[in-house]
């Protein structure tokens, strides 16, 4: 199907061959067939996909981008530029759309842990992820934890982050747990083993609690400039190479826990991203897994940088 923009996030360049092949079938279909999209617009799924819910063929021939092209080569380098990296549960996807998800009945109930002690025994030794907002999360946490709020990126990310392999427990909000499983589960994450509510226990004193700067451009940018500060660039590939600070190290977030061996640990290291939200959750993940020196968050990241009027580059000397 041709889900209104021809695209598949991740397409290889035989897939794109093969997209190509059906957009010549699609194009022999009649224009009053209706074409009922399996995604919508904002979907990791598709390139530019569209934010009507239904469309026809006739529609599609005279205002989708794909089929003005009628050379497969130009529409190959067309399909995969700009692609971002496709995320860890395309592969989950895959295997469970074969298979069958597990159903609801049958998966066990996610229990709250309220007992200090099972708490500390998980620390360090489980998956661990803490729902609050990354200012809360910034200002104090349990050490090994990291963060992913419960925004409408939290499934993008626990999609990217969470092992789907072992248990994972959540620092929440009560209220929010069956909202947050239902999330969970639209991505196939069902090992959910149970909850702790935030509110009790980051204020029951039985835990150090780490945190993490957010800072300024103005504030670093010397220090950055001199070679004292790391940055670190956790954003997709296309938008690092569209332009960077100069000597930036680029990790795409979604990669960030496997690539932790190739970050310095010498000097302080400041995450950053387009706006402050992923260098926030990359930020955890950097403590979460220590060794690092001091981890700072770049506050507004780097559009905040170009309003200030600081350097940019779009050389590839940080990769």
């Amino acid at each position: 199907m041709l889900e209104k923009a021809a695209g598949i996030k991740g397409t290889s360049q035989s897939g794109a061959r093969e997209m190509f092949k059906s957009l010549g079938k699609f194009k022999q279909l009649p224009d009053y067939l209706q074409v009922w999209p399996a995604h919508g617009a904002g979907s990791a799924c598709g390139k530019a996909l569209g934010a009507i819910p239904t469309t026809t063929v006739g529609y599609e021939k005279m205002f989708n981008w794909a089929m003005a092209y009628t050379d497969e080569e130009t529409f190959v380098k067309a399909l995969l530029d700009g692609q971002p990296e496709p995320p860890k549960y395309f592969a989950v996807m895959k295997r469970v759309n074969k298979e069958g998800p597990a159903l609801l009945k049958d998966l066990s109930a996610v229990p709250e842990i309220t007992s200090i002690e099972q708490v500390k025994d998980l620390q360090g030794k489980e998956q661990i992820v803490d729902t609050r907002t990354s200012r809360e999360f910034a200002e104090g946490h349990i050490k090994g934890t990291i963060n992913i709020p419960f925004n409408k990126a939290f499934t993008n990310w626990a999609g990217w982050l969470i092992d789907y392999t072992r248990p994972v427990y959540f620092i929440t909000n009560p209220a929010e747990v069956n909202e947050l499983l239902e999330a969970l589960r639209s991505v196939g994450i069902d090992n959910a083993a149970g909850f702790m509510d935030r509110d009790k226990i980051l204020a029951s004193g039985a835990f150090s609690l780490e945190s993490y700067a957010e800072i300024t451009p103005p504030e670093i940018a010397k220090l950055v400039d001199d070679g004292f500060v790391h940055v670190l660039d956790v954003r997709n590939l296309t938008e690092w190479q569209e332009g960077h600070i100069p000597n930036s190290q680029h990790i795409m977030l979604g990669t960030l826990p496997e690539r932790l061996d190739e970050i310095r640990r010498d000097c302080p290291i400041l995450v950053q991203c387009h706006s402050g939200a992923r260098s926030a959750i990359g930020a955890s993940i950097l403590q979460a897994n220590g060794g690092f020196k001091q981890v700072l968050s770049l506050s507004g990241g780097i559009v905040q940088w170009q309003k200030d009027g600081l350097a940019m580059t779009t050389s590839c000397s940080g990769l």
